[in-house]
């Protein structure tokens, strides 16, 4: 069954919607003629951290866009119906998201930096078997590099809804979106994006600049 994406204007206001393939065709055309995407595609991307503040990465799998490369721990586009891209849409995109590409069951989403840090203080919640994560920032039109096997590397934007947040127990691969996992530690993988930039999907590297502060 196909998919259907929306699609934003840089200020993250609705413009149209389409079939996901077109719509992403159409994008990195007119990205790789003129230099920059047209529109962004809303999408969520979630950075998982254990309770010793070691970063989980995955490896990604044999997809259209960065293949095998290792990026952020959850990442996808949103799949809504809501056409006004609600906060509520986002949520229930990175739930789906975690649930379907490492087999995190139960995703509890705090409303603000303070719940979040009385959830994680008040030991009522097993972190191996539940994750728990907060909205860190809302980008309608982040930039990042899409390479693909065989083609030339196009700017694809988005409008992101970025989360962060804590589990510890094991990743399941359900979806084969990715297809391996491993946990880093902020400086090691700061490192690794300086040493062997290759390696590492775009997206690792711009969640390290903007969000290495909120990283703990």
């Amino acid at each position: 069954m196909s998919e259907w994406l929306h699609a934003t204007d840089r200020q993250g206001r609705f413009v149209k919607t389409e079939e996901r393939v077109a719509l992403l065709a159409e994008i990195r055309a007119h990205s790789r003629r003129h230099g920059d995407a047209p529109l962004a595609v809303p999408v969520v991307h979630i950075i998982l951290l254990n309770s010793d503040g070691l970063i989980h990465l995955v490896q990604r799998g044999d997809k259209p866009e960065n293949p095998f490369m290792w990026d952020k721990a959850v990442g996808g586009h949103v799949v809504t119906g809501d056409t006004s891209l609600s906060r509520e849409a986002f949520d229930a995109n990175a739930r789906k998201e975690i649930q379907e590409e490492v087999g995190i069951e139960e995703v509890l989403i705090a409303r603000d930096g303070m719940e979040y840090q009385r959830m994680l203080r008040s030991g009522e919640h097993d972190l191996t078997t539940r994750g728990i994560i907060r909205l860190i920032d809302y980008d309608p039109w982040q930039g990042s590099i899409c390479r693909v096997r065989g083609g030339e590397p196009w700017l694809k934007r988005h409008n992101v809804a970025v989360y962060a947040g804590v589990f510890d127990g094991p990743f399941r691969f359900v979806d084969g979106e990715s297809v391996a996992h491993r946990l880093i530690s902020r400086a090691a993988l700061m490192d690794e994006l300086l040493a062997t930039p290759w390696n590492y999907a775009d997206g690792a590297r711009i969640f390290m600049q903007k969000y290495y502060h909120l990283l703990r």
